[in-house]
């Protein structure tokens, strides 16, 4: 969906509001405090007053927003669709100044939008199970050293393993969905941990490079291994997949925004994630709405 027709779909704040109550309670509305159905809208004559409930049970107020990720908002939600819309369609991620100039929100604000967004897509993603033709690598993910001031002083800069920069390993089923996350140490258990949880091992053949932790993966499952020092593709045998997504993570870093602070690393990544396996969808606003609404 493009931002014409979220503003054509949503033009102003109670059409927002009755979307969200169409897609959570689906005619009912139920109080999220105590789970009664005795509630009565309240008269909209305030600001801040339009979708708000009062439950005769346990008196207290409420909206379709609580618990969810527009919870205690002040900004319009048809702002907030938009930067979801935004953010789902930008194939090299958003940043929050460009968002800011967008919307007309203040940089914090706009941050602290496409955060909880990126947060939300962590939290409401179901569990992905991958079968078939799987390819796992790793990536780091950083700034490069600064060079020094004369030529003859200048090293090359590090890449790959044992780099100081952040790890994230990856796997990716042919044809299907990507599964990325960050960890602190590139160890044989930390990979074998991740591709049990993630890969149907019984179902699925294995694509790797030559690193030494996936080698005990030889017993479990088909595992094929791709030297990439002699070449990248042998027929079928290839991790151009998982690359590819790879590139587009970093072209997110590199090209929007610049650095990432460790502790924010994951919902970059989980954001990446998101997109990448919903890009095939007509309509990825929606399935975000409805998940959002699940609480």
């Amino acid at each position: 969906m493009n931002l014409i027709e979220v503003m054509e779909r949503f033009p102003d704040q109670e059409s927002c509001i009755d979307h969200l109550e169409r897609v959570r309670w689906r005619g009912t509305p139920v109080c999220p405090h105590c789970g009664s159905i005795t509630v009565k809208r309240k008269k909209e004559d305030g600001v801040g007053r339009v979708g708000r409930y009062n439950c005769h049970d346990c008196k207290a107020s409420f909206k379709v927003t609580h618990g969810t990720v527009f919870h205690g908002t002040k900004i319009e939600l048809q702002k907030w669709f938009l930067a979801i819309s935004l953010i789902l369609n930008a194939k090299k991620g958003l940043s929050s100044y460009q968002l800011q100039r967008d919307l007309d929100l203040n940089q914090k604000t706009a941050w602290f939008i496409l955060t909880r967004i990126r947060a939300e897509m962590v939290n409401k993603t179901n569990p992905i199970v991958l079968q078939g033709i799987i390819e796992a690598d790793e990536t780091y993910i950083g700034g490069k050293p600064r060079k020094e001031n004369k030529k003859e002083d200048r090293k090359p800069a590090k890449r790959g393993r044992g780099t100081s920069k952040t790890t994230v390993i990856g796997a990716v089923e042919r044809g299907g969905e990507v599964v990325a996350q960050v960890v602190e140490n590139l160890t044989g258990r930390t990979v074998l941990q991740f591709i049990r949880k993630i890969v149907n091992i019984k179902e699925s053949e294995l694509m790797t490079d030559e690193y030494h932790g996936y080698r005990q993966f030889a017993a479990m499952m088909k595992h094929e291994v791709i030297n990439h020092q002699e070449q990248y593709v042998e027929g079928d045998k290839h991790t151009n997949t998982i690359e590819g997504f790879w590139s587009l993570l970093k072209r997110a870093w590199y090209g929007q925004h610049h650095h990432y602070s460790v502790g924010y690393t994951p919902l970059y990544v989980a954001e990446r994630c998101y997109v990448y396996n919903n890009c095939n969808r007509k309509c990825i606003l929606t399935k975000f709405l409805n998940e959002s609404m699940k609480v």
